[in-house]
Formats: C-alpha cells, sequence, structure tokens
C-alpha cells in the first residue's frame, strides 16, 4: 500500500483518475460498490479514494480522527489492485475544498491526465454553491451517483444544463443504490446491533479493536434495561453504585469499574440452551464442569458479549467481567472490587455472611472474599455441584494475602 502522498510515485505518472472522496468515518460497502461501478464504466487507470482531512460541510458533527479514517479506508480498499489511496486532503490544514484537491491533482498528474470526481447526484445539484464552482467545472470531469429514491430524469436534466451553460463534463454513474450510511452504522456500533455485511470485516475489526464508536453509559443501561428482569436490573445498578463507594478505598480505574458492574450480568439472564449455542458460536471452550452448570458460563458470555454487544475492548474490564462469579488466581484489585461489589450491592437480600463482607469491604477486601468464595463453595458442595479450579486457586490465593 503507497501511503506516504508526498513521494508523488504513482499519481505523476497516472493518466486517469477517479477520485472519490468521503469522511469514510467509516467506509462502508457502498462506497466500494460506487467504486467499482465507477472503475467499470469511466475505465480510470485508478480509483483514489480520498479521505478528507476537516470536511466544509459537516462542521456541526465531531469526527472520527483523520488517523482511524485513513487506516479504515486503506484496510478496505487495500486487496484491490485498482484502487489506492491518497493523505493529500488529511494532510492539508483547515477546511477540505475540492477546488484545492483539483488544483493540486491538476499540478501533479500529467498535463493531459483526466481526473473524475465522484459525487452523489443530489449534491451535484448544490455544485454552483462550491468554492469557484466555474473553475472547477473547467478542470474536472464528474460521476454523479445516484442516491435511493433520486429523481434520474431531473439529474439528467441538470446535467444537460450544466453541460450547455458551463461546457461541463459529467458522466451519469449506474450504481448500486445501496441504502447505507455512515451515520447508521456508527449508531449500530454504538448500540450493539450488528454491521455484518455493512463494512468490510477487517475495517469492523479494527473499529471494534480500537473502540471508535463506543456506547454511552446511558444508552448501555438502556440496553440492559430491556435485556434483563427487573429485579437482575437493579441488581447490576446496585453492583454499579458499590463500585463507586468501594473506588474510595482501592486503587481502581472508576470508569473501568462502572463499566465492569453494569455489564457483568448482561448474559445471566440467557436460557442454558442459548448459553451453549453462543459458547459455541463464540469460540468460548467450556470444561467439563462449565458444561454440567452452564449458568457458571454466564460470565464468560458476558465478557464476550460486551466486546460484542456494547463494543468494550479493555482488557481488564472485559476480564473482569469474565471471572467475576468464579474469581481466579492473579486477581487484579479490579476483578476483586467487581466480584466484592456483586456479593455485597446494597439491594441484596441478607444472606450467610453478608453483613460482615459490609463490614470488611472498606478495610480488608481479601478477606471479605474469602468470607464470601468459602460460603459459596460450601453452597455448591451441598448441593452436590462440583467446585471449579479458578474458585479454588482464588480462594488460596486470596488466604496467603
Amino acid at each position: 500500500m503507497k501511503q506516504a502522498y508526498e513521494k508523488q510515485d504513482y499519481l505523476d505518472r497516472c493518466q486517469s483518475i477517479a477520485v472519490l472522496g468521503g469522511t469514510f468515518d467509516p467506509i462502508h460497502i457502498g462506497h466500494l460498490a460506487i467504486a467499482g461501478a465507477a472503475y467499470k464504466q469511466l475505465k480510470p487507470q485508478m480509483v483514489l479514494f480520498m479521505p478528507c482531512g476537516e470536511p466544509s460541510h459537516k462542521s456541526n458533527r465531531q469526527i472520527t480522527n483523520a488517523k482511524e479514517r485513513y487506516f479504515m479506508t486503506a484496510l478496505a480498499i487495500c486487496e484491490y489492485p485498482p484502487f489506492d489511496i491518497s493523505r493529500l486532503e488529511l494532510d492539508r490544514p483547515g477546511p477540505s475544498y475540492t477546488i484545492d484537491t483539483a488544483r493540486t491533482l491538476k499540478a501533479i498528474c500529467p498535463p493531459e491526465a483526466v481526473i473524475y470526481f465522484i459525487i452523489g447526484a443530489d449534491a451535484l445539484e448544490e455544485i454552483l454553491s462550491w468554492k469557484d464552482a466555474e473553475e472547477l467545472l473547467r478542470l474536472c470531469r464528474f460521476a454523479a451517483v445516484p442516491r435511493p429514491g433520486y429523481d434520474k430524469e431531473k439529474g439528467l436534466a441538470y446535467i444537460d444544463y450544466l453541460t450547455k451553460t458551463y461546457n461541463a463534463h459529467i458522466h451519469w454513474l449506474e450504481a448500486p443504490t445501496l441504502d447505507i450510511s455512515s451515520t447508521d452504522i456508527r449508531e449500530r456500533f454504538k448500540t450493539g446491533q450488528t454491521v455484518c455485511g455493512l463494512v468490510p470485516k477487517a475495517v469492523e475489526d479494527y473499529a471494534r479493536q480500537q473502540g471508535l464508536y463506543t456506547m454511552e453509559s446511558n444508552e448501555a443501561k438502556d440496553k440492559l434495561r430491556a435485556r434483563l428482569s427487573p429485579k437482575r436490573f437493579i441488581h447490576t445498578m446496585g453492583v454499579v453504585e458499590e463500585v463507586e463507594r468501594l473506588a474510595a478505598y482501592y486503587p481502581i480505574d472508576l470508569e473501568k469499574a462502572r463499566w465492569a458492574a453494569l455489564l457483568h450480568d448482561c448474559a445471566k439472564e440467557y436460557s442454558a440452551d442459548k448459553k451453549r449455542v453462543l459458547c459455541k458460536l463464540w469460540g468460548i471452550q467450556l470444561d467439563e464442569i462449565l458444561k454440567a452448570n452452564i449458568d457458571i458460563a454466564h460470565s464468560l458470555i458476558g465478557a464476550e458479549s460486551a466486546r460484542r454487544d456494547f463494543n468494550i475492548n479493555d482488557p481488564e474490564i472485559l476480564q473482569a467481567i469474565r471471572y467475576h462469579t468464579t474469581g481466579h488466581k492473579g486477581m487484579t484489585p479490579l476483578d476483586k472490587v467487581i466480584m466484592l461489589a456483586d456479593y455485597t450491592e446494597p439491594y441484596r437480600e441478607n444472606w450467610g455472611p453478608l453483613q460482615e463482607m459490609r463490614r470488611l469491604s472498606h478495610t480488608d477486601i481479601n478477606q471479605a472474599l474469602i468470607l464470601g468464595t468459602s460460603y459459596t463453595i460450601k453452597e455448591e458442595e451441598k448441593a452436590g455441584r462440583p467446585i471449579h479450579p479458578w474458585s479454588i486457586d482464588a480462594l488460596k490465593e486470596l488466604k496467603k494475602g
């Protein structure tokens, strides 16, 4: 992938280019479909994807930083030989204007090079309001792409007007009118909906890994409220409340603790069969004890659901969710706080050593967890259920202090 635009090691030899610009926040399959149609119909030497820097027409929205948008675009197009990418607009300070890009490309490319700009047919209707529009129409050609529901006859009539009045060269691009928008995709990321089939898999994976389109906590609460029973939701909010209290006594990142507390039981109320199917589907390995008592696995499933459905990628948060039920060897302060808060949240009905655990919670977290884990193990043994080795390891380590 050629990334250093300043080298000009391909544009200065390019006889024809079709430029597809945009914020690409994120790039999606609609963009790729348009680029494919442009390559087939216009027959340029390349389709050049041009992520914009500071868009002149979207100043009312905070867009994802240039580095991330550029890399997602590169991921999306790198396996297509006719497609390439440019940093021209990203590296230019201030708002991005098409005329500035056109002038630069004209200066770099061979004098006889043909340069197309691919734009939406609806945007074409506004082109005379663009900066130095008449010069732009002289310098370059355009390819107009219809949007879903756009009146083709209206578009062709306007193309005819521009052709006759300004001697413009405008091609009507017959491209798939896919009703896909980056706005909708960002919202899907935020609300945990699938984006499968809307963005290339590499782009989806990268966006999730980098946490580019994260869900706000209030959105997560609303999603959980719809997913959980009222009683379970009250418990969840109790755990959040408890970690906020415990954060005053232990060295934890409060924001991470809030997210782990909020999502710790997000898969708790799935049926046993659904839990088993999700483990198989998501590649969650189950040992014999987890297979026999699948409810324990809700914490493992919950961690994966937090990643997939709530766009949580922080390994510390996911680990705290994964082991909040059993504990594990090598528990971090965050792991311990989430596990203890799950035991002692203020809305729990009285049970076993609860009151003593609450008394110890702000002075000796290890001793409080020893009481809770020991009691849980005894109750499981009374019920004839095997104890998971993670719990045994956690208890041994807690006793060592």
